[in-house]
């Protein structure tokens, strides 16, 4: 059974870390899907697969606590740039699923379009060449006048900033993310996207864990 614990988020926004080590049992695994169980047998390597059933099963998990809906019930469908959210009538729940190596982050509200990154800390050896081609101006600066031994975190703290607001707003990569400053510092900002229904406002915070997780959720709309 994949370990679940809860983190710290704002207001009704409930926030879950996975531990992606521990394998689904057999019952566990018949909570999936045709197609995600599908989706699993593509990846070659175990640990992936692993991974990818571990992430989704505990989703479904939570899914089926928040609404009251059997786990194995739970019908999904995708919006254009591929966000998936819950299918079939209400009870509904807003959610956003993002994994990186052995973790994942799920967040769950109602009322709000959610995102929601993960990466687990490492070595980035191109993040000045990445920070030119995908951070703002003022971002890529500040990047390059970090201490060294700081700029992989930082950059995977904007990274994961702006992965967590494009996938609020349900955009994909549709909306190039180097035009728009989610910031380096960890502190919550509101952060103002151009999209081709309007400016959108998108709430972002950051989750830096002593562990070396690094994660930012983000919403639109208010939190009750």
């Amino acid at each position: 059974m994949p370990q679940l614990a809860r983190i710290d988020a704002p207001a009704s926004i409930e926030l879950w870390r996975v531990d992606l080590t521990v394998e689904p049992t057999t019952a566990e695994l018949a909570f999936l899907s045709t197609d995600e169980q599908a989706r699993a047998a593509r990846f070659v390597f175990p640990h992936d697969r692993r991974r990818f059933r571990a992430a989704h099963v505990a989703l479904r998990r939570l899914l089926a606590a928040r609404t009251g809906r059997a786990a194995q019930a739970l019908e999904f469908s995708a919006g254009p740039f591929g966000k998936p959210s819950l299918a079939g009538g209400a009870p509904t729940c807003a959610f956003n699923l993002s994994h990186s190596a052995d973790v994942a982050l799920i967040a769950l509200a109602q009322g709000l379009e959610l995102g929601v990154d993960v990466e687990v800390l490492r070595v980035v050896d191109d993040a000045l060449d990445l920070a030119v081609r995908n951070f703002s101006g003022a971002e890529s600066a500040q990047l390059r006048s970090t201490a060294a031994a700081e700029r992989d975190r930082a950059f995977l703290r904007c990274w994961t900033r702006k992965e967590a607001c494009l996938k609020a707003i349900g955009s994909g990569l549709s909306i190039a993310p180097e035009t728009f400053e989610a910031g380096l510092d960890p502190r919550p900002r509101v952060v103002r996207i151009a999209t081709p229904s309007g400016v959108a406002s998108v709430e972002v915070h950051s989750l830096d864990d002593a562990d070396g997780v690094i994660g930012a959720i983000a919403w639109i709309g208010q939190p009750s």
